[in-house]
C-alpha cells in the first residue's frame, strides 16, 4: 500500500506485498448533494487515488477511523484499530491537503472554507461491503486536522443490547423513560455518547408510548418517532407545550449544553419524560455540573431522574482467547460469582524468532471489536438527600455504592464473567491518564 500503515493485520513489522485488492469505491456525499468532480480536475488528479489509498489501506486492517494532522511540513498519519492508535507514516503537506480536499468534496463539503469546523459524509464500498464515512474537518494552526470515522452499515449498534448492555439495565432505563421527568446520557468525547443516547431512544417501547424529536437524528433511522416541525427561534418551553398538548409521552431533546437549557427542561419536568445527551467524563460530573447550572439543588432532586454514561472497552477475540480457571478467592476479592467457570485473556506475544502464525481473524492482536460498558446514576431517596448537601464527586459516587448502583467497574466485569474482555483490557481502560 502506498502509504505503508501498519504492517501485518494490526502489528507494527513490515508485512510482504500482498495480492491487490480492488480499492474502495466512494458512492456519493450522505447529504445528496451533487458532487462536480470536472469542475475541481487538478484536485481530483491529485487527491482521489491517494485518498482511495489511505482508506482502503485503513479498511484492510479494519480501522474504526484514520487521523491525518499537519505538522510543519509534514502531516502525520494515524490509524484507530479498535480504538487503539497505531503510526500510519508522513505524507508530504501537498500530498495530505490533497487527500483532505478530496474527501471534503466528497463528503459535500467546502472545499474553500479551511477556518470552521465542517462535519459531512461519504456513502462507500469495499470488499463487497457498504460503509459510512464520517468526514470532519478541524482548522488548527498549521492548516486542517481531518477526522474518517469508518462505519461498516451491517454492524448494528442501534438498540441497548446491540451496545453490549445487560438486560437488567435495560429494564431500568425503560422503567425511567414511561414517567415525566429528565433522563441524560452523558460522556466524554469519542466515548459513543450518541450512539448509546439514540440506544437508549429506541430501548422506549414506542408502539407503547409518543416518542416526538426536536434533535438532529444525524441521519439515523428511528422507527415509530415523530420528528416536530419548529418554528425559527422556537424556544425549548414552547416546544415542551407543544409535545404535551400533542399528548406525547417522551420528547428527545438537543444535547444539553447551557445553563438556559438545563432550567427550562427541570422547570418542566411535570410536563413530559424528557432525553437529552450531555457532555461530561462521568455521572458525578454530569450531576454537579447540573447542580452548578441550575443553581436549586430541590429542582434538580425533584425532576432528575437518572444519568447514564458508557465507556468503550475491546473484545477479545473469539478465534484465538485462552480459557483459565479462576481461583474462588481470587473471584471473591474482583466480586463474581464464586461459579464462574472460566475467565478468559488474549494470548500471548510469541516467542521472538517463532514460527507461530498470527490468529487469521484479529491478526495477533488478541482482541477484535469493541463493545460498552455501562454506568447508571439513579435519583433514589439517599441521591436526592445527596444532592441538596453541596456534594462533591466523592460524596455522589459514596451514595451510588451504598445504593448499591451499576458502576462502569462493575459493569465491565460483568464483561469479564462473560467471556468478552479481559482484566488486562480493563486495566487498561481504567488506568488514569
Amino acid at each position: 500500500m502506498v502509504f505503508g500503515l501498519f504492517g501485518g493485520k494490526g502489528r507494527n513489522e513490515p508485512e510482504e506485498e500482498e495480492d491487490d485488492v480492488e480499492p474502495v469505491s466512494f458512492l456519493g456525499p450522505l447529504n445528496g448533494q451533487e458532487v462536480n468532480l470536472k469542475a475541481n480536475g487538478r484536485l481530483v488528479e491529485a487527491g482521489l487515488l491517494r485518498a482511495k489509498d489511505l482508506i482502503t489501506d485503513a479498511m484492510e486492517r479494519r480501522a474504526d477511523s484514520v487521523r491525518i494532522d499537519p505538522k510543519g511540513a509534514q502531516s502525520v498519519v494515524t490509524i484507530f484499530v479498535d480504538g487503539m492508535p497505531y503510526p500510519g507514516g508522513k505524507l508530504g503537506k501537498t500530498e495530505a491537503n490533497a487527500i483532505t480536499q478530496m474527501l471534503k468534496l466528497l463528503s459535500g463539503l467546502d472545499i474553500k472554507e479551511r477556518k470552521t469546523v465542517q462535519v459531512g459524509g461519504i456513502k462507500a464500498e469495499f470488499d463487497e461491503k457498504k460503509y459510512t464515512l464520517g468526514i470532519k474537518s478541524i482548522p488548527v494552526a498549521e492548516g486542517e486536522r481531518l477526522l474518517v470515522r469508518i462505519n461498516d452499515n451491517k454492524a448494528k449498534l442501534e438498540t441497548p443490547s446491540d451496545l453490549g448492555m445487560g438486560e437488567p439495565m435495560r429494564l431500568k432505563l425503560r422503567e425511567l423513560c414511561q414517567d415525566p421527568g429528565v433522563v441524560l446520557v452523558c460522556g466524554p468525547p469519542n466515548s459513543g455518547l450518541s450512539t448509546s443516547f439514540f440506544g437508549v431512544v429506541r430501548n422506549i417501547d414506542a408502539y407503547i408510548y409518543t416518542i416526538y424529536t426536536i434533535c438532529d437524528l444525524e441521519g439515523r433511522s428511528m422507527i415509530q418517532t415523530t420528528a416536530m416541525d419548529r418554528e425559527p427561534g422556537e424556544t425549548l418551553d414552547l416546544s415542551i407545550t407543544k409535545a404535551a398538548r400533542r399528548e406525547a409521552n417522551v420528547l428527545v431533546c438537543e444535547p444539553l449544553k447551557t445553563s438556559e437549557v438545563a432550567k427550562t427542561m427541570l422547570a418542566r419536568h411535570e410536563s413530559i419524560n424528557m432525553l437529552a445527551e450531555m457532555s461530561a467524563k462521568d455521572t458525578a460530573s454530569a450531576l454537579l455540573q447540573l447542580l452548578e447550572w441550575v443553581g436549586d439543588p430541590a429542582l434538580v432532586a425533584a425532576g432528575l431522574k437518572g444519568i447514564l454514561t458508557q465507556k468503550l472497552v475491546r473484545t477479545l477475540c473469539s478465534e484465538c482467547k485462552l480459557a483459565y480457571k479462576p481461583k474462588a478467592e481470587f473471584l471473591k476479592k474482583l466480586g463474581l460469582p464464586v461459579d464462574t467457570p472460566m475467565l478468559y485473556r488474549k494470548p500471548p506475544e510469541p516467542a521472538e524468532g517463532s514460527q507461530e502464525e498470527e490468529c487469521e481473524k484479529c491478526g495477533g492482536m488478541g482482541y477484535y471489536g469493541r463493545t460498552m460498558m455501562f454506568e447508571l446514576l439513579e435519583i433514589s431517596e439517599g441521591m436526592k438527600q445527596t444532592i441538596q448537601s453541596k456534594p462533591d464527586a466523592n460524596a455522589i459516587r459514596a451514595q451510588m455504592r451504598k445504593d448499591k448502583m451499576v458502576t462502569l467497574q462493575q459493569d465491565g466485569l460483568r464483561l469479564v464473567a462473560e467471556g468478552r474482555t479481559s482484566l488486562e483490557e480493563l486495566q487498561r481502560v481504567f488506568k488514569p491518564a
